[in-house]
């Protein structure tokens, strides 16, 4: 019989070890998703601020960020470009 117990002791303990290992994954999943989700508002924060530097300085070639204003314009160029070349395809057919 004291067999038994052991046994059952054993079994039972791993048990719970296991359920608390299964609490532990479900809270650090939930709090990794937390942290995502705030990393994910801060890059959309950057993003609205970027757009607005970038309309407020868009226009002055002195900016700090003339550099990068520049290849921005020169990609919404080639945007452009692109898009009226789908449409002249799209016209075609």
């Amino acid at each position: 019989m004291a067999f038994l117990n052991k046994i059952g002791k054993a079994i039972g303990g791993a048990a719970g070890t296991a359920s608390e290992k299964a609490k532990d994954f479900a809270e650090t999943t939930k709090l990794k998703n937390a942290v995502s989700a705030e990393e994910k508002q801060i890059n959309q924060y950057f993003l609205e601020i970027g757009k607005y530097v970038f309309e407020e300085e868009r226009n002055n070639p002195e900016s700090p960020y003339a550099e990068i204003i520049s290849k921005i314009t020169d990609s919404l160029r080639k945007i452009e470009e692109l898009k009226r070349k789908i449409a002249e395809i799209k016209f075609d057919n």
